[in-house]
């Protein structure tokens, strides 16, 4: 669909000033369009700010290829060596669609295996960045398979781990960069320790993750480093969508990217379906693409598959109409899946605009390959390749107010209460994350406040650990020990770690609000700490520590008078005289 304001007799150029800190590339009626140094960073830095839910092989065109990717994959089935298969590579370049052709294909070549028999009867796709972490990854397999489900949370690594041993599975788990900092290092310890212990005890079921960066994982040694696809293979993606012209050639000299052919592809059939030539490449100012790609003055420092995107998403961007342009920027402020609905909240410019026009909007936009789409429950669910994702994201500039809106529109869908399971906070979760990137900190501790007792008492404690260390990351960033809810993050993350039976991170963060209370003057805060010390100690066993915390704990709540901290901290010594067998003591507590 062809923008209302086109532009026309567009001149395409290219220079680069100041070792390509500052790109400019084409001139539209005398005016630069610029390719910032800032987008191109941003498309470069794997996102941590974008995620999927359900499973995204739905949303996959397969491309050509691949062959030999596929064959050192399946040799690798074959080997009983292997646990972990990493696909890597740049954004866009195919990770996940070579994963959903492994993922979908019938595997038959195991030589143990009858002719009709497949290798993995039993196969599962998930996003590293879905909620629940690893427990919900572990959960969902569980309850897929018909597996025992175990109530503590603590056992279920062990659990998933004995059922990929026993079974053949294949595990797929995509977009694995969003649980891990720049230089690779774990950001999720759970993930961590799974795949730590998987790598060890691997046996039987294969596990394949995609990322744009390696974990820093010992024995993680098994990985395809993938590539832009091959001239033929390109030329054939290009084919299939009907597009002409010098087809291999350009698939050369774009090195075979995949998500810009994609994107090239679907902007020649949006503008002109009668001739998707790419020789009319020209007349959407990017008729020396090609050459430009190849030119180091032009490129700088960066890949050539980020400028060409970068100019490719300009092209489209600058032809929708405005209201598609607003509402490709303004739907980028949700890390998750969107509806109609959720789209038509934030386009508050458009009021009068009925959710069958925001609907077909948003077709028109994956029509152009700038949206992925679904349908879940007869309903459209739409969302952003991660590399489009962070081109809307820096096209739409300041976010606060979109973030407002968001907060607004997760209030008006959020369950009051009668939750069942962890879906049913989600909207809570969501506001977290806008409070958070808004910086309202203390708003963002008052959400999650609200729904802690439920995580808690449904066993999310991987949860619960995620989102509070964020909190408390920030918090001491900004040196705030006079914040009461400093402390309580710190109380409550003790708690979770002690849960989890994580103890020595437990007594760390139990210690860490201790000092501070102690540096404030807060007599009940400190009480609190002992008694939450007394209970770590309790569950490592070592309960003279566990008493000894109980009664300090105990003599500050009778020095203040509290009678609730008092009463809490004899229930807890009787506790410990219990374990010991002084049954006597634990009943005079």
């Amino acid at each position: 669909m062809t923008s209302e304001t086109n532009p026309k007799d567009i001149n395409l150029s290219g220079t680069a000033q100041d070792q390509s800190k500052l790109i400019q590339i084409a001139k539209i009626e005398a005016k630069n369009v610029i390719v910032s140094e800032e987008l191109l960073n941003r498309l470069e830095t794997p996102s941590l700010g974008i995620f999927k839910g359900g499973d995204a092989r739905k949303r996959l065109v397969h491309w050509p290829g691949r062959e030999e990717e596929i064959t050192k994959i399946k040799q690798w089935f074959n080997n009983k060596n292997v646990a972990m298969i990493g696909i890597k590579g740049v954004g866009g370049i195919g990770k996940s669609t070579l994963a959903s052709k492994i993922f979908e294909e019938k595997i038959t070549l195991a030589p143990s295996l009858e002719d009709d028999e497949d290798l993995f009867p039993k196969r599962f796709w998930w996003e590293a960045g879905n909620p629940g972490g690893f427990s919900g990854l572990a959960r969902q397999v569980l309850r897929e398979f018909g597996y025992p489900v175990p109530e503590k949370e603590t056992q279920l690594q062990e659990a998933l781990i004995r059922q990929l041993q026993r079974h053949r599975h294949l595990i797929i788990i995509d977009n694995l960069e969003s649980l891990l900092g720049e230089d690779g290092s774990w950001n999720n310890e759970f993930y961590q320790q799974f795949f730590t212990a998987w790598i060890e005890k691997g046996d039987t079921s294969k596990i394949i993750v995609t990322t744009r960066e390696k974990p820093k994982t010992r024995g993680f040694n098994h990985w395809i480093e993938l590539k832009g696809l091959k001239p033929p293979e390109g030329a054939q993606l290009l084919a299939e969508s009907q597009i002409t012209g010098d087809i291999e050639n350009f698939s050369r000299r774009v090195d075979g990217h995949p998500l810009l052919l994609r994107l090239v592809a679907d902007l020649l059939l949006a503008e002109f379906p009668q001739n998707p030539s790419l020789e009319r490449l020209a007349d959407l100012g990017l008729g020396n693409l090609s050459q430009l790609l190849s030119d180091p003055q032009v490129m700088g420092s960066h890949r050539q598959e980020t400028v060409g995107i970068a100019l490719v998403l300009d092209a489209s961007f600058q032809r929708l109409s405005q209201r598609q342009q607003e509402l490709f920027t303004k739907t980028s402020i949700y890390r998750r899946e969107f509806d109609s609905p959720a789209a038509k909240a934030v386009m508050d410019n458009y009021p009068e605009s009925a959710l069958s026009e925001i609907t077909a909007d948003l077709r028109e936009l994956q029509r152009r390959s700038l949206l992925e789409e679904k349908e879940e429950n007869r309903q459209r669910i739409f969302s952003f390749q991660p590399l489009v994702w962070e081109y809307a994201q820096y096209k739409a500039g300041d976010q606060r107010e979109l973030h407002q809106k968001a907060i607004a529109y997760y209030l008006s869908i959020a369950q009051p209460d009668s939750w069942e399971i962890l879906n049913d906070v989600q909207p809570y979760l969501e506001i977290f994350y806008h409070r958070y990137q808004l910086t309202e900190y203390d708003n963002a501790f008052d959400i999650l406040r609200a729904i802690d007792d439920f995580l808690t008492r449904r066993g999310y404690y991987q949860t619960l650990a995620d989102y509070y260390l964020e909190l408390v990351t920030v918090y001491q960033q900004q040196e705030e020990q006079t914040n009461w809810k400093y402390t309580a993050s710190l109380t409550s993350l003790g708690n979770v770690y002690n849960s989890l039976g994580e103890y020595q991170k437990a007594i760390e963060f139990h210690q860490q609000s201790l000092a501070i209370t102690r540096e404030i003057g807060d007599r009940g805060g400190e009480g609190k700490s002992y008694n939450n010390l007394g209970n770590v100690y309790h569950s490592l066993g070592e309960y003279q520590k566990a008493i000894e915390f109980h009664q300090q704990s105990l003599a500050i709540t009778r020095e203040i008078g509290d009678r609730g901290g008092e009463g809490n901290s004899y229930n807890n010594l009787g506790a410990v005289y219990y374990s010991l067998g002084e049954y006597q003591k634990a009943i005079e507590f």
